[in-house]
């Protein structure tokens, strides 16, 4: 296995396709199971941190774009930096800075939790907070308290867990006071503030693509639907309709105050997205059927294990083409240290190739019947 610039390259830009169509998935897909979706991000991910490709791989040579990216990336500015150097030291500052500004609201989080008034036993929100325990077979460490701080309910803590309820929300009929408290107690059952953290570092890691910050959006996306489907598991219709009413009274009435960490009960998402949120939960969507599904997911390590077999790459004298005597390296002053050589194409014509970047083409006559003006001088290759 081979580790160049070029495999580096192809990593980032298969790895981007693999979590953009995911995230697509994630946002429009209902039938698609989410072991299948996860998987594919999980791919996406591996591509992205093994980049490598295969002895074997096929060349796919770029006569014009890389190179001129190179070129572009070589520029020096008169800081003696190249253009190249200039964007890579941006980009750790920009992980430094995000990376700090996720520890400032990791801090601001834990300040709130301090303030909130934590949940005694006896007291009507305890009450409540065991009898969603119980209906989901929990007996763990997990707080509930009281903040001024949110206008919905968030689940806080990784080793600490931590339900933060607003104070208006105490007030909300039994059913959907239930509801939120086993919506908000199912996220850390699941592990999702761990996920939705994760999220965040990679987000800060790679904050210049796009796709990642889609992804993002996406997954917590999908984790709300997830947690709502599996909260909502054995509950009746009414129960049901209560659980969404309470989510639509704290859309309604929450107000500006929403958790940048945690998961929180009524985040204001997209409407399109709160509108597929609510009908999954009225008309739970049949899943696609485990043979589809294990289809999918076969294909889809197919295509994962196949973006290794091919790279994209500036063109070069390949060595094969040298050992069958088509190339013809050339001396050519304009092109000072660089590599500049004539390439013989399948029509039988060459192509002119200096500093790996196309100059021009000339057919066999041209090269056999001097003068050809604009051609330096060659010599074959031994």
């Amino acid at each position: 296995m081979l580790f160049t610039v070029f495999s580096v390259i192809m990593s980032i830009v298969c790895s981007s396709i693999i979590l953009f169509a995911a995230s697509f998935l994630i946002s429009h897909a209902r039938k698609v199971r989410w072991g299948l979706l996860l998987l594919i991000i999980i791919l996406g991910f591996a591509r992205l941190v093994l980049p490598f490709e295969f002895f074997e791989a096929k060349e796919i040579n770029s006569w014009r774009i890389f190179p001129m990216l190179r070129t572009l990336a070589m520029f020096e500015f008169p800081w003696g930096m190249t253009l190249g150097e200039t964007l890579g030291f941006i980009w750790q500052i920009g992980i430094g800075v995000l990376l700090i500004a996720f520890l400032w609201k990791v801090l601001q989080l834990n300040g709130i939790v301090a303030r909130a008034k934590p949940s005694v036993p006896g007291d009507y929100l305890n009450h409540h907070y065991e009898m969603a325990a119980r209906k989901l077979g929990y007996s763990g460490n997990a707080r509930i308290a009281v903040t001024e701080d949110f206008s919905t309910a968030v689940s806080v803590g990784i080793l600490h867990p931590v339900i933060l309820i607003p104070r208006k929300m105490v007030d909300y009929p039994e059913k959907e006071l239930q509801g939120v408290i086993r919506h908000e107690l199912t996220h850390y059952l699941r592990g999702d503030v761990c996920k939705q953290w994760t999220l965040n570092v990679v987000q800060c890691l790679f904050w210049w693509n796009p796709v990642v910050h889609y992804l993002k959006r996406s997954v917590e996306e999908m984790l709300e639907m997830e947690c709502d489907e599996r909260t909502c598991r054995g509950m009746d219709e009414e129960e049901r309709l209560a659980y969404l009413e309470a989510i639509r009274r704290v859309l309604t009435d929450g107000g500006k105050h929403e958790p940048k960490l945690g998961m929180g009960y009524g985040k204001n998402h997209a409407g399109e997205f709160m509108k597929r949120r609510f009908l999954a939960v009225l008309e739970p969507v049949q899943k696609q059927s485990n043979g589809v599904t294990y289809l999918l997911a076969f294909l889809s390590v197919v295509l994962f294990c196949l973006s290794y077999s091919f790279v994209l790459q500036t063109a070069g004298m390949p060595k094969v083409m040298v050992e069958d005597d088509v190339a013809i390296k050339l001396t050519d002053d304009r092109y000072e240290d660089t590599e500049c050589f004539l390439l013989k194409m399948p029509d039988g014509s060459y192509l002119y190739v200096a500093d790996m970047i196309e100059q021009g083409r000339i057919t066999e006559k041209e090269l056999l019947d001097p003068p050809y003006y604009g051609l330096p001088t060659y010599e074959k290759l031994p």
